[in-house]
């Protein structure tokens, strides 16, 4: 979560973030797709993440 507040394109209040044994769960609604690539590329750039759904 903290690291999609980092990105100025993406309102963090729109996604809702869970994870589980590395794998991220985002849920929300955005107004883009473009959006929607770029929150999971953030997701996927943590350390320790596994995947994305």
């Amino acid at each position: 979560m903290e690291q999609l507040k980092w990105e100025p394109f993406l309102d963090a209040s729109e996604i809702g973030v869970a994870v589980k044994n590395g794998i991220v769960t985002l849920s929300g609604i955005v107004d883009s797709y473009s959006k929607k690539i770029l929150a999971e590329k953030v997701a996927k750039k943590i350390a320790g993440v596994r995947a994305g759904v």
